[in-house]
């Protein structure tokens, strides 16, 4: 199973909730901008399971600059919100591009979020199961 596709998937199931933002994959070249929100999908850990069944460990970073005065800190939380309920089973199930790799499944493992200089960061973990 290929992490390029799982992440392709992902970035066009969560483009409803995201009007207007782009969402990098984690295998991307493309160079992220400091000064707006970012969004980027990474498959890290994909594992055979049982027949066409793969578990895909993927973890959704969200980054922010930490910019007093401005409106980026509600952005960002209103982007990890909307991450989270990107990847409930039921809105994946309605968005998932057709064609493989098929959803099969998703369990939320958790959120971390923390500031590291000039940046407000988040990450969001789930296991994803899919099939060929």
């Amino acid at each position: 199973m290929n992490p390029i596709s799982i992440e392709s998937a992902l970035v066009s199931a969560f483009a409803s909730n995201f009007p207007g933002q782009t969402i990098y994959t984690g295998t991307s070249y493309a160079e992220l901008t400091p000064e707006s929100l970012n969004i980027v999908v990474v498959a890290g850990d994909i594992e055979h399971s049982v027949g066409p069944l793969y578990k895909a460990t993927v973890t959704i970073k969200i980054e922010a600059p930490a910019l007093l005065g401005s409106d980026s800190l509600s952005s960002f939380t209103s982007a990890i919100n909307s991450v989270r309920s990107s990847l409930e089973a039921s809105y994946l199930t309605s968005n998932w591009p057709s064609g493989s790799p098929y959803f099969a499944g998703v369990w939320i493992k958790g959120t971390k979020t923390s500031q590291q200089e000039h940046l407000w960061m988040a990450e969001v973990e789930a296991v994803i199961g899919v099939t060929e």
